[in-house]
Parts: C-alpha cells; sequence; structure tokens
C-alpha cells in the first residue's frame, strides 16, 4: 500500500482542525473527508464519520486495521502539510 496522492485544503475559522484531506491509494482508491486536527499537544488525522438514520449512532467510514497503517497516513499527512506550509510562507 502506498499513499500516490495527497490535496490538502485548509480550514478557516476551526482553532482546532487545520485542513481536510483527500488521499489516494495505490491510484485507485480515493478516500475523502479526512481531518486534520491540531489539539493543542500533537497534530493527528480523524477519518470522517457517518450518522445513521436511525439513531444517534456515528461511525467510521474509514477506519485503520492497525496502528501502522495509521501510523503511515499520519506521517504521508502530516509531512504534506508541513511541506505547503513551508511554501505559503515563501
Amino acid at each position: 500500500m502506498k499513499i500516490t496522492s495527497v490535496e490538502i485544503t485548509k480550514t478557516e475559522n476551526n482553532r482546532r482542525q487545520l485542513a481536510d484531506v483527500t488521499i489516494i491509494i495505490d491510484g485507485c482508491l480515493l478516500i475523502k473527508n479526512i481531518k486534520l486536527i491540531n489539539n493543542g499537544r500533537k497534530i493527528f488525522v480523524e477519518f470522517s464519520r457517518s450518522q445513521r438514520r436511525c439513531s444517534d449512532y456515528t461511525s467510521p467510514d474509514v477506519v485503520p486495521l492497525n496502528s501502522d497503517v495509521r501510523q503511515y497516513i499520519e506521517k504521508e499527512v502530516i509531512s504534506e502539510y508541513r511541506r505547503s506550509e513551508a511554501v505559503n510562507r515563501l
């Protein structure tokens, strides 16, 4: 599994959420609505959640099934965010 594309859309007027992120894995799987969050201690990704029609229950739409996958996605997304921040400062 390799992330082949990362699209960062910075959010305005949200103190915790830094950006909305879309990634493409292996050039064939699109994952949208990943949120890049800064909770004051660290930056991390949060995967989108859907509310079920019949209840107030929400569940993630995409779930990394192990910590290695989650860490890989976080590393790539945060690296791209920092790279885009550096370019914008120039």
